[in-house]
């Protein structure tokens, strides 16, 4: 027991030379991986092993991390060791916390997105007063059926909403009725079916 303490203790002053600020954010001088998390090389038994500081810090200060849980930051702030802002969360619980403080790439944060909230907002509202197949709104918007089909049924984009004012619905109905061909509605400025 005597032999874990002094190894504890030992990594405890080791972890706390890096700590340059203990302002409300505890900031180290320690290297960050392109996600910002500063990064602290251990050495135990011979055996040399990298963990988030975070991680170090919540164990020197806090105790034992079960097995399969994430240490998570209240501040949101990824270089921050102050034991005080760091809890234990499952991954999921990581995820949703994630979600709820507006951190996740949903929408046109998502690197791999071909749509910005905008043009889905537009699809919706063309979905909704519209009797367009998803195949021309597919060619309209350069994404495929599927995407369309996604959107219209909900399982994506969620987060944008497809509430228009029914003024803008009239007015649009009435329009899409006079039409005379397709032709006619592929030329139509769809920025213009959202002018109030």
């Amino acid at each position: 027991m005597d032999n874990y303490m002094e190894h504890f203790d030992r990594i405890k002053k080791q972890f706390e030379k890096h700590i340059i600020s203990k302002e409300d954010c505890w900031i180290t001088d320690l290297y960050r991986n392109h996600k910002g998390y500063g990064q602290f090389n251990l050495k135990v038994k011979l055996k040399r092993t990298r963990m988030n500081a975070s991680r170090v810090s919540f164990m020197i200060y806090n105790g034992e991390i079960a097995e399969g849980m994430f240490v998570c930051h209240k501040c949101d702030n990824p270089p921050c060791v102050n034991p005080e802002h760091l809890f234990l969360g499952t991954h999921q619980e990581n995820m949703s916390d994630m979600v709820a403080k507006g951190r996740s790439n949903k929408g046109s944060k998502n690197p791999h997105s071909k749509l910005t909230e905008k043009e889905v907002f537009q699809i919706k509202v063309l979905l909704l007063e519209t009797n367009l197949s998803a195949e021309r709104l597919s060619i309209l918007f350069d994404v495929s059926p599927r995407t369309i089909a996604y959107i219209k049924k909900n399982y994506i984009w969620k987060h944008v909403s497809s509430v228009v004012s029914p003024k803008t619905v009239d007015r649009n109905i009435d329009r899409n009725i006079d039409r005379k061909n397709d032709e006619e509605w592929q030329q139509l400025n769809l920025l213009d079916l959202l002018a109030n």
